[in-house]
């Protein structure tokens, strides 16, 4: 049971914003992902900028397979998710906590999904209501400290895998919702 497990902090448990790319690196053009552009897991447009074109000062944060991208401006706005398969050259804002659990210590994805319950996102937007920035906003820091109680590995995986082949099922409904929508506006026309 949950209060049975022992509590750490997130920061304990995890990797946050452990890749970031340098101008000196000179890539020949990047994929780059701002805070608006994902929302509760779903990807809506990957910016890709060539060499040849100025590249936001924001775009720094490197992502890798399973890394999960949490957005520190307006949390309630839910603008997070895992970023499964990177495309090549991918790059996140800053305005992004970019986390991933600490191997044999805790799974990315039971991560992922604490951070996204909805008492964890309003706790951190009433954080970042109390800011002093123009904006509500969090700090790095502030996903870092929150507290979790951290069930055995295997069981984190357990709970993960449900959780994910539940979102997968929605998603799955989604998609045929939209086609379905598609099928009867055509034959409506």
């Amino acid at each position: 049971m949950p209060s049975e497990w022992p509590q750490f902090t997130i920061g304990e448990v995890s990797v946050c914003n452990a890749d970031t790319y340098s101008p000196k690196e000179r890539w020949s053009f990047v994929n780059y992902l701002d805070t608006g552009n994902i929302t509760k897991g779903q990807i809506e447009t990957i910016q890709r900028i060539n060499s040849d074109e100025k590249l936001p000062s924001r775009a720094r944060r490197k992502v890798k397979p399973g890394d999960v991208v949490y957005s520190t401006v307006r949390p309630n706005q839910r603008h997070y998710g895992i970023i499964s398969e990177p495309r090549e050259n991918m790059l996140a804002s800053t305005g992004f906590v970019v986390l991933r659990g600490v191997d044999g210590v805790s799974d990315t994805r039971f991560l992922y999904y604490y951070l996204t319950q909805d008492r964890v996102v309003e706790y951190l937007h009433s954080i970042g209501e109390n800011s002093t920035s123009a904006y509500p906003s969090v700090k790095p820091s502030d996903v870092q400290s929150l507290k979790i109680n951290l069930p055995p590995l295997p069981a984190q995986r357990r709970i993960a895998a449900i959780l994910g082949s539940l979102d997968d099922k929605i998603e799955l409904n989604r998609r045929m919702n939209r086609t379905l929508e598609r099928m009867a506006q055509a034959l409506f026309k």
